[in-house]
């Protein structure tokens, strides 16, 4: 069946929440209640490969990830879980470490990692990673990778995509620097038939508008929903390669605020 990765960004204390892309606290601790009584074990990416490598079977089984580096991370979400007795990952952008109120710092994250949660790569400054010349995308990602590794202790080996975007040249370079694993914005389960790890790992966005009904057909990989959401993201991806990702970026940020 494979296994869903779900994708979140912020995630506010208010009910009345305004942005897209923002989870109220409520809504989140919601969600996980469902996982966790509903019987869903949340793994790392680490675990996943392992057991993609080993053939084990993977059944109802979810992982959690989070992008962006915003302090509800530490604040909010990391004691939900930690009182829940899940875990997640989390991708930083590291020169946003230190950098603003709202932002995770470095002690935040030593203190996430000594708590049981995964860091692991947003980028080095979340430009947009097809975007870069060769030598560019090299630097942005053993960058990032080395100031992470420098801040927690451990190994760095899993890269969310800023924005989403990637292409080929994001696939190969990434494990030439160390990276085990790709995640992206594209929707849809992971498969690893015959312990095949994919170069691009899929993830489902969890927004202000998932409700806990959508995220139950996340979670268990409806298929129909699956296939509604595959085809959706296909539409998106023909208007990115039309408009350029300048454009479609800035229409995207006046999209994301419309409730």
């Amino acid at each position: 069946m494979g296994i869903p990765i779900l994708m979140y960004h912020e995630v506010d204390s208010r009910d009345a929440v305004l942005e897209r892309y923002t989870v109220s606290a409520r809504r989140f601790r919601e969600q996980m209640l469902y996982l966790r009584d509903h019987g869903y074990r949340t793994i790392s990416l680490e675990d996943y490969r392992r057991q993609a490598a080993s053939s084990e079977p993977i059944e109802k089984q979810i992982i959690v990830t989070f992008d962006d580096n915003h302090i509800s991370h530490f604040s909010i979400c990391a004691p939900i879980l930690s009182e829940l007795n899940l875990r997640a990952t989390f991708f930083v952008v590291s020169s946003f470490l230190d950098t603003a109120a709202d932002l995770l710092t470095r002690e935040h994250l030593r203190e996430m990692k000594q708590g049981g949660l995964s860091i692991e790569s947003h980028s080095h400054t979340h430009r947009f990673l097809d975007d870069l010349d060769a030598a560019e995308l090299d630097e942005e990602l053993a960058t990032s990778r080395r100031a992470l590794e420098d801040c927690i202790g451990s190994e760095v080996r899993y890269l969310s995509c800023p924005g989403g975007r990637y292409n080929r040249r994001v696939l190969d370079t990434a494990p030439a620097v160390g990276y085990y694993g790709v995640c992206t914005s594209v929707p849809g389960m992971n498969h690893t038939a015959g312990g095949r790890w994919p170069k691009a790992l899929n993830r489902f966005l969890i927004s202000a508008t998932t409700s806990l009904e959508t995220f139950a057909k996340i979670a268990s990989g409806e298929r129909n929903f699956v296939r509604r959401e595959v085809l959706r993201d296909r539409a998106k991806t023909a208007a990115k390669g039309l408009l350029g990702n300048q454009l479609y970026h800035a229409l995207w940020q006046r999209y994301r605020k419309e409730m």
